[in-house]
């Protein structure tokens, strides 16, 4: 059995330089795609003109494994 480990100091910045690039092909992209991409990921973005701010919203559920219970005594 693997266990999950947490990300390392340098995971988290390969991390991050590989959204960057991910980030400026969103940006240029045709807004039909970036909002198929969004919906796959389940992100929700709510734009709120009044305070000029962005909601943004994620699902987790979808992109989690299997959900497993394990009971034991109590």
């Amino acid at each position: 059995m693997s266990m999950i480990r947490a990300p390392s100091a340098g995971d988290s910045g390969a991390l991050v330089n590989a959204l960057g690039d991910i980030a400026v092909v969103l940006r240029d992209a045709d807004p039909a795609d970036k909002a198929e991409v969004y919906r796959q990921l389940g992100l929700r973005l709510t734009h709120r003109p009044e305070t000029q701010t962005v909601r943004a919203e994620v699902d987790l559920s979808a992109h989690r494994g299997a959900m497993v219970c394990v009971r034991g005594g109590t």
